[in-house]
C-alpha cells in the first residue's frame, strides 16, 4: 500500500487511482514505510506482525541476514524480489532499484558500496531461505504467484475516510 507514495505523478494514468493516492498522501504523508506499519494496525495485525513489516526493510538486510526469524527473512526476500514490473530475480530487482535509486541521498541504495552489500546480504537471506524450501527461486515468477494474488484482489482494505474510493476501484 506504501508504494503509491514512492510512485511519481507522471507514472500515473488512473484518475480514481490517482484520487486514492492523493488522499493517501494527504492523510498519512509520502514515507511508504509509515503507511505500511499505519495501514497494518489499522488492519489488526498482531504486534508481532507489525514488527516483520517493520524489520523487514532493505536497509536491514544485515539484520535479517543474522536473524533466526525465518518468517522475517521470508517476507523480505519476497518483498525484495517484487519490482514495479512484477516478480524478478532477486539480484536483477536490487541491480534495477540501485539505477533508480542512484540520485536519492538519502535512499538505501544511493551510496554504491552501501548498495553492493545490501545486494550481497540480500544474496545470502536468499540462500538460506532457499535450503528450507522445496521449490527453486527460479520458479518464483508472475505466473507461479497469479493465483495468489487473485486471492488478495479479493482482499478489502477497510480505512476510515478512503474505504469508499477503494471500493469504487
Amino acid at each position: 500500500m506504501g508504494n503509491m507514495a514512492k510512485m511519481s505523478e507522471d507514472q500515473i494514468n488512473n484518475q480514481k487511482f490517482a484520487k486514492i493516492r492523493k488522499k493517501y498522501i494527504n492523510q498519512y504523508g509520502k514515507d511508504d514505510h509509515k503507511i505500511n506499519i499505519i495501514i497494518g494496525k489499522q488492519e489488526g495485525l498482531t504486534d508481532e506482525e507489525i514488527d516483520i513489516l517493520d524489520r523487514k526493510q532493505l536497509r536491514k538486510n544485515k539484520e535479517i541476514r543474522d536473524s533466526d526469524n525465518y518468517i522475517l527473512k521470508i517476507c523480505a526476500y519476497c518483498d525484495q524480489r517484487v519490482s514495479p514490473n512484477g516478480v524478478d530475480s532477486l539480484k536483477g530487482r536490487l541491480e534495477e532499484l540501485q539505477e533508480r535509486h542512484k540520485n536519492k541521498p538519502n535512499g538505501s541504495m544511493h551510496d554504491p558500496k552501501v548498495a553492493k552489500q545490501l545486494i550481497q546480504y540480500a544474496l545470502e537471506i536468499e540462500e538460506q531461505v532457499m535450503r528450507q524450501c522445496t521449490l527453486s527461486k527460479d520458479s518464483i515468477n508472475d505466473e507461479s504467484i497469479a493465483p495468489y494474488v487473485e486471492k488478495l484482489k479479493e482482499y478489502n482494505v477497510i480505512q476510515k475516510g478512503i474505504n469508499n474510493d477503494i471500493e469504487e476501484r
